[in-house]
């Protein structure tokens, strides 16, 4: 019995030691979750997000992140909307320059150095005016730059004299090309990486619809209107209806991290240089400048070169040509920025995390081989006159689709690439560079057709391309080097 008591006893003590070693793990195990910080949970609770949002770090993520998926839809809708305005403007005159010509008593090629005034204007617009986006916030800027875009259309209308029209066009490039860079960095501030491209695409469609609904406005007015100034009080309309909608649906969407960082930022109109220094935004340089370089050398002269090749004898049917473009740009917005952010997550899917320069792979078919093979067949069969209307109208429609594919993911690239104080001025000093070659070709495209045909002139074009692709490569495959050091939204090995 003495024994049975004592092996009864020994269990019971075994018991109780089991219990208490038990306790003391769950003390150890409550206490060591509560030692964590705040930061460590969170990070822990990050990474199951980061290959949807590109970035562990959320004190960066804005509010408006978080926005319904309605909300932000109509967002790109408005963004789109002026983006549209800026081109519109800037080319839907083409189609009257004879008949201004004739009301300020000049020469055809007087008007026609507005264009040049106007590109000049758009490329110092990033300069001056983009800065300011990082000082004041998005929001009160946007509707500043609309402010002094409708008034400064609404005094070109009323012009009596050359020198007034000039000036007053010039300021109307220089407010409506802030709408590039500011929407940039909305649609940076509203999206993550992986989601981007797609968003971008649409905002660019905006643009892209511009260029060849301009001057198809422009057309239509003139033929059948003997006052040219309805092309700008169209225009005055909607700029009005743009500003309606940005005070009503546009909120503030930087973060509150983002605005204390950048809060002490000076006025610097140099500053959107300051991002060349880097070589990776020299290369993209080149990739954007080339392709707005070969637009404006295509598209401007389409009335110079179908004119004679088609014996169009009024401005309505000349500027239909550019509505194949124009549907090439939807075709290629609405699956270029998808396929853009496919290839980003099939990237880190496949290696565990993502680089910026993943976004670019999308864009090497509409860059390599797109661009370069529609601008030689379009001037060729121009200059030979073969393929009738079809080839030409062919090939502007897929120059339209590749031109999407590659802006898109361009500009994407500039936001994705540099650290927050650097976002402003990488997105504008490369439409900078990009509207520095659009006024050069706008200013030497007439020249070299007469000199050296649209064949050759579609040649060098093709030429640019070819350069462009080297840095295109150079750029997948070095890019990560050329750089900053800094906290981009690139992501880490899980």
């Amino acid at each position: 019995m003495d024994h049975c008591a004592a092996t009864i006893i020994s269990i019971e003590e075994k018991i109780r030691d089991e219990m208490k070693e038990k306790e003391c793990e769950e003390k150890v195990t409550t206490a060591s979750i509560s030692s964590l910080t705040k930061s460590e949970l969170e990070k822990t609770v990050i990474s199951e997000e980061t290959i949807e949002t590109g970035s562990e770090d959320q004190a960066s993520v804005p509010p408006a992140l978080h926005l319904s998926k309605a909300r932000k839809n109509l967002i790109v809708f408005i963004l789109a909307v002026s983006v549209f305005l800026a081109p519109m403007s800037s080319i839907c005159l083409l189609p009257a320059i004879g008949t201004i010509a004739e009301y300020f008593h000049c020469t055809r090629q007087t008007i026609n150095l507005t264009i040049s005034v106007y590109e000049i204007m758009m490329a110092v617009s990033p300069c001056l005016l983009n800065p300011l986006c990082n000082i004041f916030g998005r929001r009160i800027m946007f509707l500043s730059f609309l402010t002094g875009f409708l008034i400064a259309s609404i005094i070109t209308c009323v012009s009596s004299n050359l020198i007034m029209f000039f000036i007053f066009r010039g300021l109307t490039a220089l407010f409506g090309t802030t709408f590039f860079g500011v929407s940039a960095l909305i649609i940076g501030d509203l999206f993550v990486p992986t989601e981007r491209g797609t968003a971008q695409g649409w905002t660019l469609l905006g643009c892209m619809i511009g260029t060849p609904i301009g001057p198809v406005i422009g057309g239509l007015i003139v033929t059948y209107s003997s006052n040219w100034k309805w092309i700008i009080w169209i225009q005055v309309f909607l700029i009005f209806f743009e500003i309606v909608l940005v005070w009503f649906f546009i909120p503030e969407t930087m973060s509150a991290r983002t605005k204390e960082e950048l809060k002490v930022s000076k006025y610097n109109p140099f500053s959107t240089l300051i991002c060349f220094k880097y070589k990776n935004m020299i290369l993209a340089g080149v990739l954007a400048s080339s392709i707005s370089y070969a637009c404006s050398s295509m598209l401007l002269p389409i009335s110079v070169v179908m004119n004679p090749r088609f014996n169009l004898t009024t401005p309505l049917l000349s500027s239909l040509f550019y509505l194949p473009v124009g549907f090439g740009y939807i075709c290629g917005a609405s699956f270029g920025g998808r396929y853009a952010d496919y290839t980003v997550k099939r990237y880190i899917k496949k290696r565990g995390y993502r680089l910026a320069e993943d976004r670019l792979y999308s864009i090497i078919i509409g860059y390599v081989f797109i661009l370069p093979i529609t601008n030689l067949v379009y001037g060729w069969c121009i200059e030979k006159r073969k393929g009738g209307v079809v080839v030409p109208v062919l090939m502007l429609f897929l120059n339209g689709v590749g031109q999407t594919l590659c802006f898109s993911s361009s500009n994407t690239y500039c936001i994705d690439c540099m650290p927050a104080e650097l976002k402003s001025d990488s997105i504008g000093g490369n439409y900078f560079i990009r509207f520095v070659f659009s006024a050069v070709g706008a200013a030497t495209v007439l020249l070299q057709i007469e000199h050296i045909g649209v064949g050759w002139t579609s040649t060098i074009n093709a030429c640019f391309f070819a350069v462009g692709s080297v840095c295109l490569f150079l750029l997948i495959a070095y890019g990560k080097n050329f750089r900053p050091r800094g906290e981009t939204e690139e992501e880490e090995e899980e």
